[in-house]
């Protein structure tokens, strides 16, 4: 049936927002159904989330989340990248039932060569987006506590002084690693971003740790590194 999730889908929803997401699990087949026939979609296949669900489907991908939030938020950032080949197309919301729907991206595997998304990233619009400061306090506080159990409140202090510091201001993702770069028919394509604003460095952390090929982009590596340092125990 369209709209089941599997245990770990389960499992993992129930680690986010706790019990009171069962109800909503309960009710995802409904949802799907229902907005399956107002898009007039076909699903072919459940695809992995952390904070909802999503749904490859024949036209498109139907993305679903408990937390209205989470996708007004989301589809805000993705109109201010509209029209920008290295970011998917936001092609329609519902956000009343915490629906977007996005363009399905083929092949859609990870990106070879994720780092040409960024500077594209980095030219829009940050107006109106909240600081890098509160992603930063959000990851600490909630994130890596719930996955470790431990509160690292020095390498918390590190990273927001890093957030305060006067250095340029761009459109963030928030959440750039190489799972959420895809390949598609014309090129790497950025998905699920969590926009903030503030230091560029942030964004290439994942890819200058992984030793990426950053392809002569402009980026301070001495920040990327000090963000590194902040951020050392997301990296186990």
């Amino acid at each position: 049936m369209a709209g089941v999730i599997d245990d770990p889908a389960r499992a993992r929803l129930l680690r986010r927002f706790g019990d009171s997401v069962t109800a909503w699990i309960d009710a995802l087949p409904d949802l799907v159904g229902t907005l399956a026939a107002r898009w007039d979609l076909t699903v072919v296949k459940t695809m992995p989330g952390g904070s909802g669900a999503a749904f490859l489907c024949t036209t498109a991908v139907l993305k679903l989340t408990p937390d209205h939030d989470i996708a007004a938020h989301e589809a805000t950032a993705l109109t201010a990248w509209a029209g920008t080949p290295e970011v998917v197309d936001l092609l329609d919301t519902d956000l009343d039932r915490g629906a977007l729907l996005l363009e399905a991206l083929r092949p859609g595997t990870e990106a070879t060569d994720p780092t040409r998304v960024v500077p594209a990233l980095h030219a829009a619009d940050p107006r109106g987006f909240p600081p890098l400061r509160a992603r930063v306090d959000f990851l600490f506080e909630t994130v890596l506590t719930r996955r470790t159990g431990t509160y690292y409140a020095t390498e918390h202090a590190r990273a927001r002084k890093l957030a305060d510091d006067n250095t340029p201001a761009v459109l963030l993702h928030g959440d750039l690693h190489p799972g959420n770069v895809v390949d598609s028919a014309r090129g790497p394509v950025a998905i699920d971003p969590r926009a903030c604003v503030g230091d560029p460095a942030v964004d290439w952390l994942d890819f200058v740790h992984g030793g990426y090929d950053l392809h002569g982009a402009d980026v301070d590596l001495d920040r990327v590194h000090e963000w590194l340092t902040a951020f050392k125990p997301f990296y186990g």
